[in-house]
């Protein structure tokens, strides 16, 4: 093995699949470490700390069950080269919420602590024109990865994936249910989406025109530019309405249940979002790490940098990474996680 690959090999195996060095000090109140600038990357506005510094305190002043819930697309872009199964980006996105939350963790013994990822696979079908095959394998090899880290952390905290089809169930709702119910809200979206200002709906339509695979379940590549603006509008309006009708099944059960505290990373807020924090996806990017690829980056000092790439930051130095063969206990999980792209110097992104 050539020092390139032992040093990431070591790195891999002994800091970032690792445990042993989880932080155990929160250096300051619960809220002020949710609220630490090293983990959000954004500004908390006071209400919102207020808000989820009130509700963390009714939970462990009455010892409740503390359940964080990153909420998260819960499927790997279509154009990365490492889908549709999971990468090291979502391996450095668990690693960093473990980092970011350990002192809660550590220091709250009174009750069940846990990391509930929520994915809202459910549609991306019908919104982002993705086969199902592919959101599964996400599904899938993601549970891997966390089952991987609760072997470590024997449900202190427990790690788990949740999907908004699995919790439907509960509430004696499903998929053609909740795609009837988006039917019924789109002419009242479609026009609310029509009285946003240009800016404001061409910022929303690109976010759809960037996610949409046009040759997916079904094949779009045909169409004029004229249609598939229209498809790419009708997507974001589709999208839109699916987080009202989503919070209409779960939201104050789930989102909004007084013992769980919701986390958002970079991608739109939805309902009750405007008040849930906002945190990176890993220490050096706040790129979202289902949307983007896991790299490592080694400078000269030999520092290494966990980064998760957007398409065109990783697009522009595709050619100069080197793929590096890996050894480690998660490498059994997909062929993505057998190998990692290093990039020996010093990034300007």
């Amino acid at each position: 093995m050539g020092s390139i690959e032992t040093q990431v090999n070591n790195y891999l195996n002994n800091k970032l699949l690792s445990i042993k060095d989880l932080p155990t000090c929160s250096n300051g109140s619960f809220i002020d470490r949710l609220c630490s600038k090293k983990f959000t990357k954004y500004s908390i506005a006071p209400e919102i700390k207020q808000s989820v510094g009130t509700k963390l305190d009714n939970i462990i002043k009455n010892k409740l069950p503390l359940t964080f819930v990153p909420s998260f697309g819960g499927y790997k872009h279509w154009w990365s080269p490492t889908y549709p199964n999971i990468d090291w980006a979502e391996i450095f996105n668990i690693k960093f919420l473990l980092e970011y939350l350990s002192p809660i963790f550590t220091n709250y013994s009174a009750n069940k602590t846990t990391i509930e990822y929520e994915s809202e696979e459910i549609i991306l079908s019908e919104l982002n024109n993705v086969p199902q095959s592919g959101l599964d394998s996400y599904t899938k090899t993601f549970r891997q990865a966390l089952e991987f880290f609760n072997k470590q952390l024997n449900g202190k905290p427990e790690l788990k994936l949740s999907l908004a089809r699995e919790q439907y169930k509960g509430y004696n709702f499903d998929k053609q249910k909740l795609l009837a119910r988006i039917d019924e809200m789109m002419p009242e979206y479609t026009e609310k989406f029509n009285n946003y200002n240009k800016e404001d709906q061409e910022r929303r339509i690109n976010k759809a025109r960037t996610n949409f695979k046009l040759d997916g379940v079904v094949d779009y590549t045909q169409l004029s530019k004229t249609e598939k603006e229209a498809l790419y509008k009708h997507s974001r309006i589709f999208n839109e309405a699916f987080l009202d009708a989503d919070f209409e099944v779960r939201g104050n059960d789930f989102f909004e249940k007084n013992t769980n505290i919701p986390l958002l990373f970079s991608f739109g807020l939805g309902p009750g979002g405007e008040t849930w924090l906002h945190v990176g996806s890993c220490r050096s990017s706040m790129t979202d790490f289902w949307a983007g690829i896991g790299i490592l980056e080694i400078r000269d000092d030999n520092t290494i940098i966990e980064r998760i790439l957007s398409r065109k930051q990783y697009e522009s130095i595709q050619n100069d990474l080197i793929k590096v063969k890996v050894d480690c206990p998660i490498s059994y999980i997909c062929n993505n996680l057998n190998n990692i792209m290093v990039y020996l110097g010093k990034l300007n992104f």
